[in-house]
């Protein structure tokens, strides 16, 4: 890898990184002032849309995903701009027809008023979130990535200053703050149409001549399309089971969990914005050697971070007594985040860039077809929730390993033994905090110590090829 593209992938990620120090900040107003000042249920409904909104790129059928594959590495001014001008309106006239009969559906459907408006925003919001995704995907695809991350970063911006504003004037129902959400996102579609504005304003082309543009991007993406939907829906089924067999409540305080490791996972995947394109202009002679490195360096700081879990719950506790109860869970949610964030950020980079979406796929599915199963057992069979939020990080668990062992195939990676030890560190972490609380902490705290001491080796190594690279 030349210094100069050296150079310039430290440069995106220091573009990245503040962007998602910023988010983080964001998100933790947003995850954890809200629930302070609204319902139990009020909030489960706001977490609700949240979950919906997941799911809206689905009816994109894998449309600007085929154009993330296939324009990775590329370079923005030599995009066929008049070719994606037609495809954005295309893509926007599409959606807002599709999610127009998505609405009347659930009219005949839904019985819960609550939930018609929750449906009814997330239609409106998934045309704005489909036009921005084309835009953010071509800006990652190419390079753009200073670009990406002010169009990301703006929308959370305008959503906490909303909030915020809806508390101290005391409009905290959730319809207000999915109004406010919806408004953020058309916000943000803005500032990333100004920043490709050369492309969303140059012209269109015949229909005729961007039909097969489209088929090809669409038959391309639509493999990546139903990677990351299964991948969504290994978490989703459990949510939607806990959804479904509990009440709202219930939901939003799962939920509430959820998006404290989400939050970690959030900051971390960052990087992957970045390593695509990067990794696509790199020979694959240096490709095992920057998994190996980025790999010890990520697992190191989760393993890291996790040491501030019981801190943090004593923090959150004081601060939501309605949700103590459901805080405890994040003992078991916690270790989520180092499972998720090695997937998206190095295992699913890595499949992109080898163009092995088959593999990620078949590796995805078998993992959704087990958190079927395990969400039917745990709320029909043994009806815990306790079981149900296992069975999200046994799943995530399964997914990553087999992910990785397939990976080691295709490429000289040695990650048996990291595996076995990084399952043992999750073990003790859950057992150590559910059961033993200060003094748990304690042991995990020396157990981590150890876990530096054995990688002590591989981690100066990985110190070291990251400062070779200055």
């Amino acid at each position: 890898m030349p210094r100069s593209r050296l150079a310039d992938f430290f440069k995106n990620i220091s573009y990245t990184f503040i962007s998602n120090v910023l988010s983080l900040l964001i998100s933790t107003v947003i995850v954890l002032v809200i629930p302070k000042f609204i319902g139990v249920e009020q909030y489960g409904y706001y977490q609700l849309y949240v979950f919906y909104t997941g799911y809206v790129g689905v009816l994109a059928f894998g449309w600007y995903e085929g154009i993330y594959l296939r324009e990775g590495g590329s370079y923005y001014k030599d995009l066929d701009k008049p070719l994606y001008s037609t495809q954005f309106r295309l893509l926007g006239l599409s959606e807002v027809i599709i999610y127009l009969l998505v609405f009347i559906c659930s009219l005949f459907i839904v019985d819960d008023k609550n939930k018609h408006f929750v449906i009814g925003c997330t239609c409106v919001v998934a045309v704005a979130m489909c036009l921005r995704w084309f835009i953010t995907f071509i800006l990652q695809a190419t390079g753009r990535i200073k670009e990406f991350a002010i169009v990301t970063i703006s929308e959370k911006i305008i959503l906490v200053i909303l909030a915020v504003l809806l508390i101290l004037t005391g409009y905290t129902q959730f319809h207000l703050l999915i109004c406010s959400n919806v408004l953020a996102v058309f916000v943000s579609l803005c500032i990333g149409i100004w920043y490709c504005k050369d492309l969303v304003f140059s012209g269109c082309i015949s229909i005729k001549n961007t039909v097969g543009e489209i088929k090809q991007n669409i038959s391309t993406g639509f493999k990546l399309l139903l990677v990351e939907l299964s991948s969504l829906l290994i978490i989703g089924v459990v949510r939607f089971g806990i959804e479904r067999h509990w009440d709202i409540s219930t939901f939003g305080k799962v939920s509430l969990s959820l998006s404290i490791s989400n939050m970690v996972v959030t900051a971390i995947n960052a990087i992957s914005v970045v390593m695509y394109p990067t990794l696509r202009r790199t020979s694959q002679e240096r490709l095992p050697e920057i998994y190996s490195v980025m790999r010890i360096i990520l697992m190191g700081l989760i393993f890291g971070v996790l040491t501030m879990y019981y801190p943090m719950m004593k923090i959150l506790s004081a601060w939501l007594p309605q949700y103590s109860e459901s805080l405890r869970y994040a003992a078991i949610l916690f270790p989520v985040c180092a499972y998720e964030s090695k997937v998206s950020m190095l295992v699913n980079t890595y499949y992109k860039s080898l163009r092995m979406e088959n593999v990620l796929m078949k590796c995805n599915m078998a993992s959704l077809a087990l958190s079927v199963v395990c969400t039917l057992i745990s709320t029909v069979v043994l009806n815990s929730v306790t079981m149900a939020i296992l069975s999200i990080l046994f799943v995530l668990i399964f997914r990553c390993v087999i992910c990785e062992l397939f990976l080691s195939k295709r490429i000289p990676i040695h990650v048996t033994k990291d595996i076995i030890i990084e399952i043992l560190m999750t073990i003790a972490f859950i057992i150590s905090n559910w059961f033993f609380g200060f003094w748990g902490m304690l042991a995990y705290i020396l157990m981590y110590l150890g876990y530096l001491y054995i990688k002590k080796v591989d981690i100066k190594e990985a110190i070291n090829f990251v400062r070779s690279m200055r």
